[in-house]
Parts: C-alpha cells; sequence; structure tokens
C-alpha cells in the first residue's frame, strides 16, 4: 500500500463531481478516479455523483463515508424504435431541468464547504451540474477529460449547451487535468484556450502492494487475454482479433483469445464470439485481476478502426494499458495508425502494435509472436520498468495533490490563443 504520509499535508477540502461513482470494481474512469484519490485525506474529499431513485449510489469504501447525489434524469429515455427519434429531445429536457432545478443535495455541499472543485466529466450530466456547482460555491476548480467525448456532442438546451459549457468550463478553469497531451492538444485547437497549467495524469498502479513479476516464458496454449469493457470505441479491433486467432486455430495452431469483460458484452456480441471459438473468462474482480492478467502471452488493447470513434481513440489513452504494464507480459495495440493507446506502446516500447485490420497480415503478426516468445517477454520487462518508473502509485498521486494545492489560493486565468 501507498504511504500516505509522503503526500503533501494540509490538502484542501476536495469536491469531486463526476457521473463515475469510485467504485472498487469499476473500469475506465471510475477505476482510474478510484486508484488516484483512495488515499487522499477522506476528512477532506467529497463525491457529488449521480444517485438512483433513492438518491443511493454504488460508491465503494473509502469514498462511501461522504458522497452526494445529483439525479442524471428527470425524464427517462425510451428503450424501443420511438427513441432514436425522441431520445434526443428527451436528453435535452434533462440537461434543462439539471440547469433549471435546485442544486439536490446542497445543503450537504455547502456544509462540507469545499476549498476546490475538480469537475470529472463522463458525459453531459456531471458537465452541466458541475458548471452550476461551481457557479454556486465561487471556489476555484479543475477540469479533468479522459476522452474527447464532448468532440461530437452539441446537445443544445434553453438556457445553455454542451459545447457553450465546455469552453466556459475549459477557460475558467485554474487548471487541467488530462488523460493525454494528445486530448490537450485537440482541446485547446479546437477551443483556442491555451490553459495556465496543465497535469498530464493516467490510471496509476501500486508497483509495491504485489511481487516483481518473473517474466517466465509460458509453454502450452498461446493466450491472447483481453481485460475490460468491449464498447464501440473497442469492437471492429477486438473482433478482428478475433477472427484471425479463430484462422489459425483452423490451421491447426495452439492459440486462444480470452474475454474477461462484463457478461452484458460478452452477451451483446455472442454469437460472434462463440463463432470465433472465444473463451469467456467473466469479468475479475480488480483485486485478483493481475493473477489472471498472467497467465497470458498477450494482453490485447483495442482501439476502434472506425471514423465514428476516431475523436475518442486519437486522444485517449486506456486505463487497463498500465495495469497490463504491471503484470509482466507483453502488450498487443490493436487499432488504426493514429489511436493513442499505439502511440503509447511504441513511445516505451512494451509491446506488439498491430495498425491493420488485414486477417493474414495479423495472423503473421501472430505467429511470429508464438515463435519468438523470449521477445515478448523482453518487452514486457521494460514495460514494467516503465510503469514502476512513470506511473507507480505514490509517484503520480504525489503528483496530483500538489497540483491541486497549487491551485487553491487563486482562480487562475487562461490566455486566448492568438489567430494566424
Amino acid at each position: 500500500m501507498s504511504d500516505s504520509s509522503a503526500y503533501p499535508p494540509n490538502l484542501p477540502r476536495l469536491l469531486l463531481v463526476s457521473e463515475a461513482p469510485l467504485n472498487q470494481n469499476g473500469t475506465g474512469i471510475d477505476r482510474t478516479l478510484f486508484n488516484l484519490f483512495d488515499h487522499y485525506p477522506m476528512d477532506r474529499f467529497m463525491l457529488y455523483t449521480v444517485g438512483d431513485i433513492s438518491g443511493h449510489s454504488d460508491t465503494s469504501p473509502p469514498f462511501d463515508a461522504n458522497v452526494a447525489t445529483f439525479k442524471e434524469r428527470h425524464v427517462p429515455l425510451l428503450n424501443n424504435r420511438l427513441g432514436r427519434f425522441l431520445n434526443p429531445l428527451l436528453q435535452s429536457i434533462n440537461l434543462q431541468l439539471l440547469d433549471w432545478l435546485p442544486i439536490a443535495q446542497s445543503q450537504k455541499i455547502q456544509s462540507f464547504a469545499p476549498e476546490i472543485v475538480l469537475i470529472c466529466p463522463n458525459g453531459p450530466s456531471a458537465l452541466v451540474i458541475g458548471h452550476k456547482v461551481t457557479k454556486q460555491l465561487d471556489c476555484p476548480f479543475l477540469i479533468y477529460f479522459m476522452d474527447d467525448w464532448i468532440a461530437i456532442n452539441s446537445s443544445q438546451w434553453l438556457s445553455g449547451g454542451i459545447q457553450e459549457y465546455s469552453q466556459s468550463l475549459l477557460s475558467q478553469a485554474c487548471g487541467w487535468l488530462m488523460i493525454s497531451e494528445q486530448l490537450k492538444k485537440e482541446l485547446v485547437n479546437r477551443y483556442n484556450i491555451l490553459p495556465m497549467k496543465t497535469l498530464i495524469v493516467h490510471n496509476p498502479v501500486d508497483v509495491s502492494s504485489l511481487p516483481p513479476p518473473d517474466f517466465t516464458l509460458h509453454e502450452g496454449t498461446f493466450k491472447v487475454v483481453y481485460a475490460g469493457s468491449i464498447w464501440p470505441m473497442h469492437y471492429d479491433a477486438v473482433a478482428v482479433i478475433a477472427e484471425a486467432i479463430y484462422q489459425l486455430r483452423q490451421d491447426g495452431c495452439d492459440i486462444e483469445l480470452v474475454l474477461h469483460t462484463p457478461q452484458v458484452f460478452w452477451k451483446q456480441y455472442q454469437q460472434s464470439w462463440e463463432s470465433w471459438q472465444v473463451t469467456y473468462g467473466s469479468m475479475i474482480p480488480y483485486n485478483q485481476l493481475q493473477t489472471y492478467l498472467k497467465q497470458a502471452d498477450l494482453l490485447l488493447v483495442a482501439s476502434s478502426f472506425k471514423p465514428e470513434s476516431a475523436h475518442l481513440v486519437r486522444s485517449s489513452l486506456q486505463t487497463k494499458l498500465t495495469d497490463y504494464m504491471l503484470s509482466g507480459r507483453s502488450i498487443l495495440s490493436c487499432g488504426p495508425a493514429y489511436a493513442a493507446c499505439n502511440d503509447f506502446v511504441w513511445q516505451w516500447n512494451c509491446g506488439l502494435v498491430c495498425e491493420t485490420q488485414v486477417i493474414p497480415d495479423i495472423k503473421l503478426l501472430l505467429c511470429q509472436a508464438i515463435e519468438d516468445r523470449s521477445t515478448n517477454q523482453s518487452l514486457a520487462q521494460k514495460g514494467f520498468e516503465v510503469v514502476s518508473r512513470e506511473y507507480d502509485k505514490p509517484y503520480i498521486t504525489l503528483q496530483l495533490f500538489q497540483f491541486i494545492r497549487k491551485n487553491l489560493p487563486t482562480i487562475l486565468t487562461t490566455q486566448p490563443l492568438c489567430n494566424h
């Protein structure tokens, strides 16, 4: 475990506004935020997140000690064919109600008396409520984006819109937190804003909590393992690897693809998975994940090749990258040449990169990996060295907590870029 005594003293009372409930078995944004803040002094931390009809959130210890919730939707969306046409209108109504109605549990928030707010929106609701809360509290705030979902979101309502509120928050924030340098550049160029302070913050891993990997070569079936959700920004890249592995199996190759993913993603594509002879390994609790990752020969990171996902793929570093590196197994990053995850693997030389959807080419890459397992483990060893040096939890959280504390005294301004 990380030593909390190594962190700066007198950290400010921090209000985190996000749809992420900070659940210990969450993925993506939820997992990253949990890892970043579970050693923040809990008497100086409050979470403001989405609650169910009774106001309950699926928040795990230690964060459940101080949680306030807001209702994300007052008008339910439709799960039928009409929803395709009516849901945009219903969503605008919901966002308008969030903007208009009094802040839920505002007395609880005011009693906590936050000294700084961190807005980490994974969708429109936290963006809107974060904008509203910062106006009411009139205290410094930071903005943290983990992917570029706002790039194609043009939601409007009577009193505002996603693009207007994004511009406002980015321009008025006293500092930016970004998942990648690529995402920072995208937002700087799109909104013509140059932040005074930015910190690139990726998912940290607690290296000291586990024995170091032994980097032994596996014998027998060559296992490619994927761990995590399978959203549209992942699916087609997972699918092309699955099909290539299936064809190799038909050719007599002893290779297997194992998916550790929530059941909803297995069922959604079950017919395809089964036709490709994919193994379902179920979703693994985070505290057991490393045990299963260590059983792999390659750990798959998937970034969609589809143009409609390009805004996410280009700038989002997936949480699983550092978890994979901690395991002492090599990464296989599959996605287009512009994928941020591919750039990450190239940068740190911690795995293999597949930038094609051509099945014969993927089969060749996999065959070479099977034949040269020692090179895979050499790449894995480099990955472990990098994650131990660059992404170890005490190092990352110290940087983050110092950044938060330094932004407390005054609200720093941002400077508009010069037009050329």
